[in-house]
This record gives structure tokens, sequence and C-alpha cells, in this order.
């Protein structure tokens, strides 16, 4: 009845999206913002001086109640083994029962958690309920931006799909609010009630998840051709006029028309092979440029340089990376995706070489330790504006339509082990036996800087295409610094439809309905 009423009722925002558009991905990105929360809690209040003395054990060296390079890799590297069985079971479910169920599911799951955090009493019992978030959180890194990626018109695809990052990073700025204020409570209560928060989230989305339909595409994909051309009205038309039977349609051809069949075996097959290479790769580039660093153990690291309180440096922190969300979100459909990836990214190395090189001064001065913090907070900034960002939206283009849901799980595993790679070994790269401290950021400046090269020459412009253009951009052998100007056939009239440039019937005629029903 609610879903009835609210597509009879639907209205433009802007030129490219409805409310009931709008709706679905505020509360698509309210679920994102659960994962950012829970994830800044974890990382924040492992730093707190009771969540220490209630779960780490006395440090003879340091006089204190702390975590050893060892515990801490465990307590932060253990849980991403749930999250890559997130991915999988969420893959699994999302392709067999589709998108919807399974992000209903994975919000019960966060509850669940949740409650075993608060109460925890052990270190083993914390660290399995970090393990059920972290479940939580696999699934939504697979879910969401294929998701968005898949109810989002072409002009706007990349701006929707931003929102996943800007989510997430704005929940840790209100988690840094949080954990500010939490952070001066007396004994267990300063991290319980920082836990106790995340249970806001995951409710609120359950009670709206109704706004959320089902995604088309994958509808189609299903043989469910007239449930797709009901979600196709639901989400895009304002009027009866709109063309959601020629969409759906023209959706069903683009599947029944390509000769890739959604196996495994296809994604090694002829121009796939390319778009699984690189896709993975701008997967691994999310995770390998530092941003552990800045994200798991940036208050740790703070608290060690020992410049500023290291609660009011993450929360200056949250702010600009909140802001570079902004930026991309703003800018990203105007600039393309190249562009702002090739600014950011060449921003972000810079930075985290200059900070390896103030790291080599033996005796540093405050002037320097300062120097230090300001670019442990600069380069996080650029990085969601390329790496995080630009990356997030092209690894969510790229997969051919057929293989998108073997093709994210693959994506994200991948940045999963990049991810276990990074945290598991950081600390032993800060701390003892390395001892680099801030001299890490000369290993991921590298890095950074094989990621520009890397970009330049692979990474396909996808700005304004729709998701079946992309696919023939690819099967023509575009090269990725002259796939900003290209243009395609076959799949232009999805673009076009999408883009709200045809109206109803101009050189339409139904081929293949008959076919799905």
């Amino acid at each position: 009845m609610f879903h009835k009423f609210m597509q009879e009722h639907n209205a433009h925002v802007t030129q490219h999206v409805t409310r009931n558009l709008l709706l679905a991905v505020i509360v698509m990105g309210t679920s994102v913002f659960t994962y950012g929360f829970e994830t800044s809690i974890v990382n924040t209040t492992q730093a707190m001086d009771a969540f220490e003395h209630r779960f780490g054990e006395f440090l003879p060296d340091q006089k204190k109640y702390g975590f050893t390079s060892t515990v801490l890799a465990i307590f932060n590297s253990v849980p991403l083994v749930a999250y890559a069985i997130g991915v999988i079971i969420g893959s699994l479910i999302g392709e067999r029962f589709g998108r919807k169920k399974l992000f209903v599911g994975m919000n019960f799951i966060c509850i669940t958690g949740t409650i075993i955090c608060v109460t925890a009493s052990t270190f083993g019992q914390m660290l399995a309920g970090r393990m059920v978030l972290y479940l939580h959180v696999g699934m939504e890194a697979w879910l969401i931006p294929m998701f968005l990626g898949e109810i989002a018109p072409a002009p706007v695809r990349g701006t929707l799909v931003a929102t996943y990052t800007f989510s997430h990073i704005f929940a840790g700025l209100i988690a840094a609010v949080v954990t500010q204020f939490t952070s001066e409570y007396k004994g267990d209560a300063s991290w319980q009630v920082s836990f106790g928060l995340i249970l806001i989230w995951p409710a609120l989305v359950l009670t709206f998840c109704w706004l959320v339909p089902e995604s088309p595409r994958w509808l189609v994909r299903k043989g469910r051709y007239d449930e797709a051309v009901n979600n196709i009205m639901y989400l895009s038309a304002v009027d009866r006029d709109y063309p959601a039977e020629e969409e759906a349609t023209l959706l069903l051809e683009a599947v029944q028309q390509t000769t890739t069949q959604g196996k495994w075996s296809d994604m090694v097959k002829g121009t796939n092979l390319h778009r699984s290479i690189h896709g993975s790769i701008a997967a691994i580039l999310t995770q390998v440029v530092g941003m552990p660093f800045a994200s798991v153990y940036g208050t740790i690291f703070l608290k060690q340089v020992n410049v500023m309180n290291p609660f009011t440096a993450t929360l200056i922190k949250r702010a600009l990376l909140c802001f570079g969300c902004l930026t991309v979100i703003s800018f990203v459909e105007k600039t393309g995706r190249r562009p702002m990836f090739f600014i950011g990214a060449f921003i972000t190395t810079v930075s985290l070489m200059i900070m390896g090189g103030l790291g080599t001064i033996p005796k540093p001065t405050n002037s320097v330790k300062e120097g230090i913090v300001a670019m442990s907070i600069l380069f996080p900034t650029t990085y969601i504006m390329s790496f995080a960002s630009c990356l997030q939206v092209v690894k969510s283009e790229i997969p051919h339509i057929t293989l998108r849901d073997k093709s994210n799980m693959m994506f994200w595993s991948l940045a999963n082990v990049s991810n276990f790679a990074t945290t598991f070994s950081l600390p032993y790269l800060l701390n003892e036996p390395a001892n680099l401290g801030s001299r890490v950021g000369f290993i991921y400046g590298v890095i950074g800087a094989m990621g520009i090269i890397w970009g330049f020459f692979f990474m396909p412009e996808m700005t304004g295409k729709s998701l079946e253009e992309v696919d023939e951009m690819f099967q023509s052998k575009v090269p990725a610094w002259r796939s900003k100007d290209w243009k395609g056939v076959a799949a232009a009239r999805i673009t076009e439809l999408e883009s709200g440039r045809v109206k109803m019937g101009e050189d339409f005629k139904v081929k293949a309905v008959s076919n799905c029903r």
C-alpha cells in the first residue's frame, strides 16, 4: 500500500533524481552510516584507558595498561576474516535471493554484534563481537556500492555511488564527536556507551527499509520483467508516460545479446579478463596506500606522537574527510573520474613522502611533530578524494552486467586481503621490530605513485555512460586515455533514457518482452 502511494506521488528533486530514488539512497546511506559508525567506534575505543585496562595487559616498560603489537595485530586483523566471510555470504545471498533481502538481514546481524560488544567482559568476547560486526561490514561493502550503481541513472551514478564513502566517513566524524565525550567517562562506561549508540542506526534502517525497492537490473536478469518495470516506475517515474517498459526491455536485450552468461570462467575470457585485472588493481589500491594507518591505528599513532589530544586530532581529521567526500559528490560528474583521481592521488603521494621525510629527523622538535600530524591528517583527506571515492566508483562500474555479483565479490575479497595484510603488518612497522614510525609514509607513498601511473594507462572514464554503454566501450577496446569522449552505439539508448533525453514511443518497438513473460 505504501509502495503504491509513493509511486503515484513521486516527484523530481533534481533533473535526474526523483524523491523515491533519493529516499532509497538515504536509507541505504543510513545503513552505510551504521558501518562507518561501528568501525570508527571499534577503532577509536581501543585507545581509551578503560578499554586498555579491561581488555589489554600491563606493559612493564611503559608502566601502564595497553596492547602489545601482537595483540593489536590480532585485534584488528582477525575480524577481517569475518569481513571476508561476509563478502562471500553476501554475494551468494544477494545473487540468489536479491539485494533487498540481504539489505534487511545484514542489519539484524549488526544489532547482534553490537550487543555482544556492549556486554563483553573478556578479550575473547570483545573479539567475537567485533567479528560479528565485521561480518555485517563485509556484506555492506559488497552490496551498497553495487546496489547504488544499479538503481542510479547514468548522469548521477558517480555522485550517488560516492555517497557510500561520504556516509561512512561522516559516520566516522559523528563517532569521533561521541568518543571525544565518552573518553572522559570513568570506567567501562567510556567504551560501553560508545558501542551502545551503534544500535540506533540499524534500528532506523529496519524501520524504513520498505522505501528501498529491489534492483530492476537484478530482476531483469532473473526473468522477473514485470517487477522490474514496476520498480523502474517507482524509482524514476513522476508521471505515467515514463518509458519504464522500454527501459526494462533494453536492459533485457542487453543481457540476452551478450555472449557473457555470468559464469566464473567468463571473468577471464575476452575483454572481461582486462576488466577483472584492473578492477582488482583498483580494489587493492583502495587499501594499500596507507588508509589503515589513518583509520585503524590513527588515534593510537597520534597518542604516541603526543603533540595534541589524539581524540581532538581525530575529530579534525574526520571533518576534513567529510569535506573531501563532499568535494567528490559535488564535482565527480563535472570533472570526471580521471582528473579528480589524478589530482587527489598526487597530493596524497606527496603528503606521505613528506611525512616519511619528517620521520627521518633524529630528534624531532615540536614543529616537526606538528608537521607529521598535519601530513597524517592531510593525506587521508586527499586519499578519500582519489583512491577511496573515485576508485570505489570505478570498481562498481567496471564489471560486466552479467558478472557484477561475482566481480564485486572478487574485488572486495582482494581489497579485504590487502586490508588484512596492511592492518596486520602496520603495528610491526610502526613499533617493534621495525620502529619506522611516520617513515611508513615512504612505503605508502611509493605505492601511491605506482597507482597514479596505473590510473593513466588503465583507468577508463565512465562518467555519463550507462552500465550497458560501459560494456560496449570495453568490447570496443577503447584506450583509457581516450575513453572520455567515446560514445556508444547499441547501448547509447539506455544512457539517453536514464538521462531523460528521449520520450516514450520514440523509435521504440518491444522486441523481447514475450521472452520473459
